[in-house]
Formats: structure tokens, sequence, C-alpha cells
């Protein structure tokens, strides 16, 4: 759930606090009243400034880590700065333009692109990278085929429209030739290309009943754990990068700090965590305590949305909260852009 104060801020109180978060994000160290006159030209005096930066703690949106020191943001504090701070700074046209090339080079394959935008994702942003996409039980069947292995060993081989490829190994109790084979791949390809996944798993008793080879125990195999062969699994629906991109910011360079998030930078965790918690079509993002999980705490997550019919999902980030947030979301509007188009 996201933060709300209640306090209201009077221009001056807002400016002062925008400017705060932005010096804090820019260089990571407690923010005094003299920073701040210098570096946003304030015609008002150092001092009123301090007095304007206490009200802002009183109101909570401030804190000191040391009494004489300067403040730095609360997590109200950043979720006041993304909601009121003006999106309108543009991504370099460089930047863009090289993202654009480099995805758009391997749109053939949804699988590899998107592995791809959550590694370049991670690059450009210089933090965790994460893909999760929804809809692929909707992808259609385009192909499927079966090759021996051994004489009782036979890998099925799933081809989808979206470019995902699925391959199952299958143990046999009895050995099958390359007639039987060809025979059995026949009848699949007659019953089952141009279906969904979500509809094979509903009708492919149906579709297979009157079959010859109906029977044999390769085709009951498919029948019986259909919900597992005609599915995507979970680590499938979210592409993520490596995770030590993170080790350069100081929220992160305490070894034990680092090792408190990696549990929560699992695939399977992070795959259940984004469907829990960005469940609408719009961009999203969770600072600090807005996550629902005490290991994330201390991180923020900035994403967008993409939609492109066969797949939906969503791109984002995970950083410390001092994320340079504004850039970020342009980053990832333009990342969203790109898969729209290329899907």
């Amino acid at each position: 759930m996201k933060m709300q104060n209640k306090q209201k801020l009077n221009d001056r109180e807002s400016a002062i606090l925008l400017a705060v978060v932005e010096s804090y994000i820019d260089k990571c160290i407690p923010v005094s009243s003299q920073l701040i006159k210098n570096s946003y030209h304030y015609k008002i005096s150092s001092a009123t400034i301090r007095n304007t930066m206490a009200l802002l703690e009183e109101k909570g949106y401030l804190t000191q880590l040391h009494k004489s020191g300067g403040r730095i943001p609360t997590d109200i504090g950043y979720r006041y700065y993304v909601n009121n701070s003006n999106l309108s700074e543009k991504l370099d046209k460089e930047l863009s333009t090289t993202i654009e090339y480099e995805l758009q080079t391997i749109n053939n394959n949804v699988d590899e692109l998107l592995n791809a935008t959550a590694i370049m994702l991670s690059k450009v942003s210089k933090m965790f990278g994460v893909v999760t996409i929804s809809g692929y039980q909707n992808s259609i069947l385009t192909d499927i085929e079966l090759l021996s292995i051994q004489d009782n060993r036979v890998m099925v081989v799933l081809a989808m429209d979206t470019g995902y490829i699925k391959s199952i190994v299958l143990n046999l109790n009895v050995d099958v030739n390359n007639q039987l084979i060809h025979k059995i791949v026949s009848v699949l390809k007659e019953n089952l290309i141009g279906c969904t996944l979500q509809d094979i798993q509903t009708t492919i008793i149906r579709r297979l009943t009157d079959a010859e080879i109906y029977e044999h125990e390769l085709v009951q195999i498919l029948i019986n754990d259909r919900f597992n062969f005609f599915s995507i699994d979970n680590n499938s629906n979210i592409y993520t990068s490596p995770s030590n991109v993170l080790l350069k910011y100081p929220e992160f360079q305490n070894i034990s700090q680092y090792q408190k998030i990696l549990p929560a930078l699992d695939k399977s965790y992070l795959a259940h965590y984004f469907n829990e918690n960005f469940s609408n079509e719009v961009d999203e993002t969770l600072i600090g305590s807005e996550n629902r999980d005490n290991i994330l705490r201390d991180c923020s997550i900035v994403t967008s949305s993409f939609n492109q019919g066969i797949v939906k999902g969503r791109i984002g980030v995970i950083g410390p909260k001092r994320i340079p947030y504004l850039t970020i979301q342009n980053i990832l509007n333009k990342f969203a852009e790109i898969i729209n188009n290329a899907i």
C-alpha cells in the first residue's frame, strides 16, 4: 500500500523537500541547508532553509541520522517526490536508439527478447532488472515434434506462436519405433496445432479419443499430465539480470546487507511477488516500507507495464531507495514501448 502523509506542504516546503530528495539521490550524503542554498541558488537564507527542513522532519518527510548532521528523505519523503515531480525529462536520444536497435535484432523470439531486455535494462539503469509476463497460457501451439533419444525415451518439443520453445523428455515402459513416432506426431499435429495451451489442457481428451493411437502409453502420458506438459511454469514467466550490479551502491556494499536481499531476487520469489503486488496495467513504484516483505524494506521497485495482446507483463528495476526515479521511469517506458513494438 502506498504511503500518503496527511500533512499538507506549502510551496516553499514542497520545493525544498524535492531539492533535498534530488540532492540525496545524487550524492548519497545527508543534505544540509547550505548545500541546498548553494546547489539550487535559493534567495532565502540558510537559516530559513534549515527551519523549513526542521518542519519537514516534524511532518515525517525528512529524518536525521545524527542530531548535528544533515537530513535524508524518509519513505514518505520519497513518495512525495515521486508523486509530485514532473516526468518531463526525455531519455537521451542516442541511448534510446541503441536500446531499440539491440532489442529489435532479436525480436523473432519472445523468450530471447525478454531475457535480453532484463540484462540490457540492468546495464542501462545500473540496477537489478526484472521482466515478468502473463498470458503465455494463451500462446498458440504452432508445432509439435517427437524425437527418439533411446528405444524407450522420447523428447517432446512444443513450439508456440510467441517464439517460446518447450521440451520434455518422457521415459516409457515400452519401446517406440520411428514409424510409430511419425504416426503419433501426425495425429497430434492434426488435432492440437492452432489451439492455445489452455484449450489443449481442457479439450485434449475429446480431440484424441477417437484416434487409433489414443491408448498408446506416450499419448496417455501427455493426456494424464496435460496441465504440466501444456503449460509454462512460473520460472519461465520471469527474466532477471545478474544481481551483483547492486554491490556498487553504498547501501549494499556491506555484504550482510546485500545477502539480506538476495532471497528476494530469486526468480520464484519475484514471480510471486510481482504477481501479488503489481496487478493493474499501470506504471507502479513501491518505496521502502511500501514493500510487503521485510526483505525489500531497504529497496525501491520502479516498474512499467506492457501489453501486446498475446503477451502482457511488467518490466522493472530493483535498487536502493535512493533511485533516480524520474530517469528510471523514462528508461522503463522506453523499454516497454520497444517490447510492445517488437513482439
